[in-house]
């Protein structure tokens, strides 16, 4: 059957279909009630005509622009996080626009607000974002990925306060009196889960928990949290098990300890949180515990993709994995 020239439109995916224009509608948009022979000859017409999605004249007709913003101000495992919310957003046809937001200048949330997203999902929040989020006089839904509760709307995240504390119990469990801490960036609310659940492991043993040792994320980080350990370590106090708050320290952690004779793990135990891929390459490999980012990215636009459809959003925590023994934690 003949289609007229230029861009195909759906007018012309139902000729060739042999359908109404609203059945094709329904069939693009995912509606029910259409009998699975007749979806099959639109999607073929579509394939055929490389049909696609007037994206204004579907937001003239919904009210929607079909875009889901993320801000986000941090790079603690925003990478596979990112693509988990990407997975859902594209999942669910719409389209995500992410935007890396200055901590001290948190006013660049204003790109997307100037697209008029859908919903918002702010990503490892800084307390500045979301006060500059709730200022808003009508915000979007928006959901917080891996920040604190908020009245903004519910937050989704991983067990982190859980994550550290199985690895401390997986230390202390080796023989170690007691296990250090290398703790996260400051003023995040991941490391501040992660050093909680530090303490928790400590205190459910009866142990006082010794002073954490500043760190934060990357290997010129370890590096230098190492070197304070060995210092520490010099002057008497008796080092035998670290639990590094993010796998990214554990390459620095590694070579300051050697460099002082504090070989891991024969001399002193090392884990870490993430489960990064690059965590079963390191010499000895990372005992480390997956959190499970691209799962709570999933969750997160999920939850947020509700909210827009107009249905309440709730408060979500993803599990994460039981300790991946591997070497650093060696046998005590």
């Amino acid at each position: 059957m003949p289609v007229r020239s230029g861009t195909p439109g759906m007018v012309d995916v139902a000729r060739l279909a042999g359908v109404s224009h609203q059945t094709v509608s329904r069939v693009v948009n995912g509606h029910p009630g259409v009998r699975p022979e007749t979806a099959a000859r639109v999607r073929a017409a579509i394939t055929s005509l490389g049909y696609r999605r007037n994206a204004t004249a579907r937001a003239l007709v919904t009210h929607r622009s079909g875009l889901i913003g993320a801000f986000t101000t941090s790079d603690i495992d925003t990478d596979r996080l990112l693509s988990g919310i990407e997975a859902a957003v594209r999942a669910a046809g719409r389209t995500l626009l992410i935007t890396v937001v200055d901590p001290d200048d948190p006013t660049g949330v204003d790109r997307l607000l100037d697209r008029a997203v859908d919903g918002h999902l702010a990503v490892a929040p800084t307390s500045s974002l979301l006060a500059t989020l709730g200022a808003l006089p009508a915000p979007p839904p928006t959901v917080i990925v891996e920040g604190p509760s908020h009245p903004l709307g519910p937050s989704v995240g991983a067990d982190h306060r859980g994550a550290a504390r199985a690895l401390t119990h997986h230390l202390l469990d080796r023989g170690h009196r007691t296990v250090h801490h290398v703790t996260g960036p400051p003023g995040s609310h991941t490391a501040a889960e992660r050093a909680a659940g530090w303490r928790a492991a400590l205190a459910e043993a009866g142990i006082d928990a010794p002073e954490p040792v500043p760190g934060g994320t990357g290997p010129d980080t370890g590096h230098a949290a190492g070197r304070a350990l060995a210092d520490r370590h010099a002057a008497g106090e008796p080092i035998t098990a670290v639990l590094a708050a993010d796998d990214t320290l554990a390459p620095g952690l590694f070579h300051a300890l050697a460099d002082a004779g504090l070989h891991v793990p024969d001399r002193i135990a090392v884990a870490g949180i993430g489960d990064r891929p690059e965590s079963t390459h390191l010499a000895p490999a990372l005992t480390t515990v997956d959190t499970g980012p691209r799962a709570v990215g999933e969750r997160a636009a999920r939850v947020l993709l509700d909210m827009v459809e107009g249905r309440e959003g709730t408060d979500t925590t993803v599990p994460a994995t039981a300790p991946r023994t591997r070497a650093s934690t060696g046998h005590w």
